[in-house]
């Protein structure tokens, strides 16, 4: 009888054993597969994108599926790099990003090395490096790495968890002194507009976009200030792109200023050093029919 027990106790004990093992080698495969269902064929538009018809010719639309999760498989947060060179490598699940080589277009992340422009990563699951070389050659010290998910237009997609917004620190050699970044603060994040436009190529107009974390934009709240070409300020109190008539932005050169303010139209700063991510300047050009964009666009 004991005997019999403790050899039932021990075929119980070993089929749990393997029930663990079992279950612990599939994990990684089932998250490869959900990674893989959220990133289609290279060069081709999803089946089941959507044409945006006359809303904006020439672009297509595909989910979000559900809410969207964004994080970075590296670098790690709070990290020293072993260069001067980042390149993110990210997880996403719930949203599609590709790129439609026959079209160009194709729905992207948009990542932000400290407070400088994006730059648009279509493989996310591959080291990131963008032609610009932007994130080469690196100054000592700390640094910041921000992303989200993008429209093949460049409007981010906004959610209010903020779960799809990925945030981190990381330092070349070692961390700046008497440098911190409080991730729990209230944070505007420049987006669009960059770079050149051709006059009227969105029946829209031209996009201002952002995104927000750790803020409720509202009348009563938290606001978006901008300005262009130093223009009475206009304020912002819904988390939305604003579209700019292209009537209102004849060809030529333009300079968006973008702040975060609070309930009495008063800034709120986010600072990294000497910089405020919470205030951001851009230039942007606007081209006659004539003239052709420039190498890089």
């Amino acid at each position: 009888m004991c005997r019999s027990s403790a050899s039932a106790r021990l075929t119980l004990v070993s089929l749990m054993l393997i029930a663990l093992f079992v279950i612990s080698c599939s994990q990684p495969v089932a998250n490869k597969n959900a990674e893989n269902k959220n990133t289609p064929a290279n060069g081709k538009t999803p089946a089941d994108a959507k044409p945006m018809g006359s809303v904006a010719p020439g672009y297509f639309s595909a989910g979000p599926h559900g809410n969207v999760s964004l994080s970075f498989a590296a670098p790690e947060n709070e990290k020293s790099l072993t260069g001067n060179a980042v390149n993110p490598i990210f997880n996403i699940t719930g949203y599609p990003i590709y790129k439609d080589e026959e079209r160009n277009k194709g729905q992207h992340i948009h990542v932000i090395l400290d407070n400088e422009p994006y730059e648009a990563d279509y493989q996310p699951t591959q080291p990131f490096k963008p032609e610009s070389g932007r994130f080469e050659n690196l100054k000592e010290g700390t640094h910041t790495l921000r992303a989200f998910p993008s429209r093949e237009w460049h409007e981010s997609i906004k959610q209010e968890d903020g779960a799809n917004f990925a945030f981190l620190t990381f330092y070349v050699n070692a961390k700046t002194p008497n440098v911190t970044v409080d991730k729990t603060k209230p944070l505007l994040t420049y987006s669009r507009p960059k770079g050149e436009y051709r006059f009227k190529d969105d029946p829209r107009g031209l996009m201002l976009d952002f995104y927000v974390t750790n803020a409720r934009i509202s009348a009563n709240d938290y606001k978006v200030q901008y300005s262009i070409n130093g223009s009475r300020p206009q304020i912002v109190t819904r988390w939305e792109p604003v579209w700019i008539k292209w009537e209102e932005l004849p060809p030529g050169e333009y300079k968006v200023v973008l702040d975060l303010v609070d309930k009495n139209n008063k800034p709120v700063p986010f600072m990294v050093g000497h910089l405020d991510y919470n205030h951001t300047e851009r230039t942007f050009k606007v081209l006659a029919d004539s003239e052709k964009f420039s190498s890089g666009h």
